[in-house]
């Protein structure tokens, strides 16, 4: 019988990988293979020049810094540097949670609407179920700013486990 999907919708938040030791404590590794998904908005391209920063994707200390160019940056090309930097950013989990004995993948999607990309994969990869952390609102303030977690948990036709980390 093949294994569970499980995907784990990530972003440069420390808030968004506190679902990680929910998951090893939880999902066994020799059932669920994991798949951690990076969801940013897509880059355009600038032709020549400075390069589309618009794309939301923060580089980390460390990175290169990024200069202008005297030929022309596609879409494509900046896809590809922000799908390595997201790989090289998720290697120290991804190894971790392989030492587990999980299979992990991870999967760079690029969407101006983060609920829209995560359905697609789910769609597209038969995710049996979605794992994240989320803020805690309740009242007026979760009427006002519905979260991408509020938002999956109702248009997901699949489970979501959602956890609310206390606050540090």
């Amino acid at each position: 019988m093949p294994n569970n999907k499980v995907l784990i919708p990530l972003n440069q938040s420390d808030l968004s990988r506190k679902i990680l030791p929910c998951v090893e404590k939880f999902i066994s590794a020799n059932e669920n293979d994991l798949i951690l998904f990076f969801v940013t908005k897509p880059p355009s391209g600038v032709g020549f020049g400075e390069p589309d920063l618009r794309a939301g994707y923060v580089q980390m200390p460390g990175d290169e810094p990024v200069r202008p160019t005297l030929h022309p940056i596609y879409a494509t090309q900046q896809q590809d540097s922000i799908k390595a930097h997201v790989e090289a950013e998720l290697m120290p989990v991804t190894n971790r949670l392989n030492e587990a004995g999980y299979k992990v993948s991870t999967v760079v999607g690029f969407g101006k609407d983060p609920v829209e990309a995560i359905l697609q994969v789910i769609s597209t990869s038969k995710i049996n179920l979605v794992a994240m952390s989320t803020r805690a609102r309740v009242g007026v303030t979760r009427f006002f700013f519905r979260s991408i977690a509020d938002t999956l948990a109702q248009k997901a036709k699949i489970p979501v486990l959602l956890i609310h980390p206390p606050e540090e």
